[in-house]
C-alpha cells in the first residue's frame, strides 16, 4: 500500500470517528424531531422557544456540536433566572 492511501485511510477514519464522537453527544435530541427533555422542562415545554434559542446559539457559536447547543442554552437559561 502506497503512502498517500495510507494518509487517505487515516483522514477517512478520523472524520468517521469525530463524526461518530459528535452524534454520540446529541443524546438524542433531534431524533425523530424530538427536543431534549432537559431542555424543555427548563422551558416548561415551550418546544418553539427552544428551538429558537438553539439556532440563535448555532449562529453565535459555529462548529459546536449539538450537545453543546443544548448544554449552552440550559446553562443561560439558569444563569439568567438566577439558579446558577
Amino acid at each position: 500500500m502506497n503512502p498517500i492511501a495510507i494518509v487517505l485511510l487515516v483522514l477517512l477514519a478520523i472524520i468517521i470517528w469525530k463524526v461518530w464522537q459528535n452524534s454520540r453527544k446529541t443524546k438524542g435530541i433531534r431524533r425523530g424531531g424530538n427536543i431534549d427533555r432537559d431542555l424543555l422542562k427548563a422551558l416548561q415545554g415551550d418546544a418553539k422557544l427552544a428551538e429558537r434559542l438553539l439556532d440563535q446559539a448555532r449562529l453565535k457559536y459555529p462548529g459546536k456540536s449539538e450537545r453543546w447547543y443544548i448544554e449552552k442554552v440550559i446553562y443561560d437559561i439558569n444563569r439568567d433566572r438566577g439558579r446558577i
